[in-house]
């Protein structure tokens, strides 16, 4: 294991120097490319001019995840796809976004079916996919499959160590992937993380958080692993949870606290956390934003969103130049951290709609896909929206 099994409360503010942890770096891997599908190909083409304005997925989906793979297309996986969030089994059908045509294609099919889970681009291309709700009503598994980018099909692997679903999956610097907290087959938020090692195939338990949260986000910033908000089965939590040197510490308090929400990494250690609601059955959208100060502790308010918004799990994406874009509502929010300012899209105005998926396809573009509305229907719409310097 890379961790001590021990934790000690982390104390704020922090003096310690980032550079006190030392971390290996990945791996060189290489792997023989025989794709067996058209979202594979290798294409000599330039990349393509995008033309903002609407494509489809090949069938509607919500609670989904879109990975950005090596080669610049999007793997589409799990989720629901039918009203009331039903339609698990239909969603093993992953599709691939092929950015040089701007078309959806098939994918290979998942061995299991899945939502609320994770899915992490692997060092070595591959894509890690673990637990989440096999059904609506069903409890979450301990199941993990890995899409190989090399025979375009994805693998059982060994199970985790605990079911889960709701929990994050964050990539170390290592190559290893940590998985912590989420609900377990009995509903109860989980304390336990374990941790991934792609070189194995296999998971290993790892040290306690300092308090159990599920329906958090995470985030690495720097040599920490970040853990904010969620909800322990009822209102939102406005702690944090921080990972340094082997030990799970407390961090700063968020001002408000947050679930059903997103974080984001910033420059100079700081922490961008949007929108989400006060509790976990609740329907009240938040609008505000607030920057967690790592290395101080302090938090501050952020500038605010054109909306409330929440459900926010993949709808939060950075761009290459460090500003962060924001989808889930029915305008497209752009926040700046040069300047703490938000910009919203005047175009294009979107259906509101909850758990769509943001990714960049290019520089200044954004595929915003999916999604379910306030009647918890899915819909297979999908934008390509260009994001103005």
């Amino acid at each position: 294991m890379i961790w001590s099994c021990h934790r000690e409360s982390v104390r704020w503010p922090m003096t310690v120097p980032l550079a006190a942890v030392v971390i290996l770096g990945l791996a060189n891997c290489s792997v023989d490319a025989e794709p067996t599908i058209e979202g594979l190909q290798p294409d000599p083409s330039p990349p393509v001019t995008f033309e903002p304005g609407d494509v489809e997925l090949l069938q509607p989906r919500a609670v989904h995840h879109a990975t950005v793979l090596a080669d610049g297309r999007v793997l589409v996986t799990g989720g629901c796809t039918e009203p009331g969030c039903e339609g698990f089994d239909a969603a093993r059908a992953s599709e691939i976004f092929n950015p040089t045509k701007a078309v959806f294609v098939p994918g290979p099919t998942m061995p299991t079916p899945s939502a609320s889970g994770t899915a992490t681009l692997l060092g070595d291309g591959g894509v890690l996919l673990t637990g989440g709700y096999p059904g609506e009503g069903m409890p979450p598994t301990s199941n993990a499959q890995v899409f190989d980018p090399g025979t375009g099909r994805f693998s059982a692997v060994a199970p985790m160590t605990t079911e889960r679903a709701t929990h994050t999956a964050t990539l170390l610097r290592n190559g290893r992937v940590l998985m912590s907290g989420g609900y377990d087959g009995q509903d109860e938020p989980l304390a336990s993380t374990e941790l991934f090692d792609p070189r194995t195939d296999s998971f290993t338990a790892e040290p306690d958080l300092s308090s159990p949260r599920a329906a958090h986000s995470a985030v690495m910033v720097n040599d920490f692993v970040v853990l904010v908000g969620g909800t322990v089965g009822g209102p939102a939590l406005g702690t944090t949870d921080v990972l340094h040197q082997g030990r799970w510490g407390p961090g700063p308090e968020l001002r408000t606290p947050r679930v059903k929400h997103a974080v984001a990494a910033l420059p100079g250690a700081r922490i961008l956390v949007v929108g989400g609601s006060a509790s976990i059955e609740g329907r009240a959208r938040l609008a505000s934003t607030e920057l967690i100060h790592l290395m101080t502790g302090e938090v501050s308010g952020g500038p605010s969103l054109s909306e409330g918004e929440y459900k926010l799990d993949g709808a939060v994406v950075a761009l290459g130049d460090g500003r962060v874009v924001i989808a889930g509502g029915q305008r497209i929010n752009v926040y700046d951290p040069a300047d703490n300012t938000m910009t919203v899209l005047r175009n294009p105005v979107l259906p509101r709609r909850s758990f769509v998926t943001a990714t960049p396809v290019g520089r200044q573009t954004v595929l915003v896909a999916g999604g379910y509305d306030d009647a918890i229907v899915p819909t297979a719409n999908a934008q390509l929206v260009r994001i103005p310097q």
